[in-house]
């Protein structure tokens, strides 16, 4: 495996712009391009920023099952690790109007990591937050600096823009980006177009890599994530249908899916490959507006994959939100269901980090809350008290999971009837001053499960304490 192929076609492509975003140090009303050059210059850096962020993740994260020196119920660290992000994101201003460039770029790492080691390798597990050599292992092994984003960008008039090049999808249409605290990265293209108050969006991408990869070529040595396609393209439309109600719509696909048949694990090898299929997607979201305080959404995304699903699997949700002066509630449903009754996974291709969808329900409690059958119920209740000072307490619990014990079709790591798991933050913020934002986190969950006889123990805990230091240079 060369990740350095993928990495030099992205710093080529951002060194070329960022030849030109250099050009202004240089330029002066003496320039020798004469008056015109640099009236041109000063059009490319009007309006433009250059910010950065400076992220520290501490993280433990323990589970009860496939202990490596242990039994089945034995409580170990499966992550545990303090990893850092540098990021800087360079946005310009549009010369003559209609032509502009983005740049951003990060340098990660581990500060220490005692986190499961590969004992073939030594490599530690991939924590998403440092990059790492595949999906599975490598965490803060890879080369550091990653250009996540280089692309130019365009706008003809007031009512349509655009960007291609390294790019992020906007999650206008079925299609988002994998979290972490840098996006994933799409090579591809995306037109934005509005008429009145509302926003057609069309995006389309040959190529993904997920924020801990460098290059595409990482997701094959993981074994189970070896997965291709060809290209995977959304349409999307969003708007205020009134004054209290959103609306948005998307339908997408995604071409030649190759998905693995199974990996033997005793030989590290592919067993074989399922012949390729197209996914299609659809997007269906709802938000409105009692009043300022108060909002009630529905989503549902869907995607039909004749392989992962024998049909069509999907996630839908009801999402409510009030707030009463210093108090916030949020109670959130949701239901998951496929054709197979396996697993859930609301993006078009079912394999982890190859892209994402934009469903909008996530609780930060561990768990996807994806069984097939299962319906999921969240609360939470959140506190700011003014000051900078910030609190949330969390409890979910989600039940009607299919029992896989009997069925070669059902996927997921584990098999349980029930979960539940309670969560919390307390968090401080700057409020003024040069490093305004800057955030101090420490969240924790608590995650049980009541699986099916004979199934492996299935309970996890994490504790993670972040501190995200934003700054604006221009």
């Amino acid at each position: 495996m060369d990740n350095r192929s993928n990495f030099f076609k992205v710093s080529a492509l951002s060194a070329a712009i960022l030849g030109v975003i250099a050009l202004p140090v240089q330029a002066s009303s003496e320039s020798a391009g004469g008056d015109q050059y640099v009236e041109a210059i000063n059009d490319f850096i009007s309006d433009s920023t250059l910010s950065g962020t400076f992220i520290v993740d501490t993280r433990s994260r323990t589970r009860t099952s496939g202990a490596p020196n242990g039994e089945d119920g034995d409580r170990w660290s499966r992550l545990d690790y303090s990893s850092y992000n540098a990021i800087v994101d360079f946005s310009s201003g549009y010369h003559d109007e209609w032509l502009g460039a983005d740049v951003g770029a990060y340098f990660s790492g581990d500060l220490y990591n005692n986190s499961q080691q590969n004992g073939g390798t030594g490599e530690y597990l991939c924590n998403e937050i440092s990059t790492c050599n595949n999906l599975d292992w490598g965490a803060g092994d890879g080369q550091q600096l990653k250009f996540y984003k280089a692309a130019l960008k365009f706008k003809a008039g007031e009512n349509v823009d655009g960007r291609f090049g390294m790019i992020q999808a906007s999650g206008n249409g079925t299609i988002g980006n994998v979290w972490s605290f840098v996006p994933g990265t799409y090579r591809g293209a995306e037109v934005n177009a509005n008429f009145g108050d509302w926003k057609a969006t069309y995006f389309l991408a040959d190529q993904y890599t997920a924020p801990w990869l460098l290059s595409e070529d990482d997701y094959a040595p993981a074994l189970w994530s070896d997965t291709s396609w060809s290209l995977t393209h959304s349409l999307g439309l969003q708007g205020d249908a009134t004054d209290n109600l959103f609306l948005q719509f998307g339908v997408g696909q995604t071409t030649n899916v190759v998905y693995t048949t199974g990996v033997d694990w005793d030989n590290n090898k592919v067993e074989g490959y399922h012949d390729s299929v197209d996914t299609m997607g659809y997007k269906a979201y709802a938000r409105y507006k009692f009043n300022e305080s108060m909002s009630l959404a529905y989503d549902f995304y869907g995607i039909d994959d004749d392989v992962k699903y024998d049909g069509l699997g999907f996630m839908t949700g009801l999402s409510f939100n009030a707030n009463f002066g210093k108090f916030s509630w949020m109670s959130d449903l949701s239901y998951a269901s496929s054709n197979n009754d396996a697993d859930v996974n609301p993006r078009m291709i079912y394999t982890y980090g190859m892209t994402n969808g934009n469903y909008s329900q996530w609780w930060d409690a561990l768990s996807d809350w994806n069984k097939s059958g299962e319906a999921s119920w969240y609360n939470r209740i959140s506190y700011n008290q003014g000051n900078g000072w910030n609190y949330y307490l969390g409890f979910g619990y989600g039940t009607g999971g299919q029992d896989s014990s009997n069925s070669d079709v059902v996927g997921g790591d584990w098999n349980y009837k029930s979960e539940y798991a309670v969560n919390g933050t307390i968090e401080y913020s700057l409020l003024s001053g040069a490093l305004k934002g800057t955030t101090l986190r420490l969240h924790g969950t608590i995650l049980e499960r009541d699986e099916f006889d004979g199934a492996a123990s299935a309970d996890e805990t994490d504790i993670r304490f972040q501190v995200i230091v934003p700054y604006n240079f221009i």
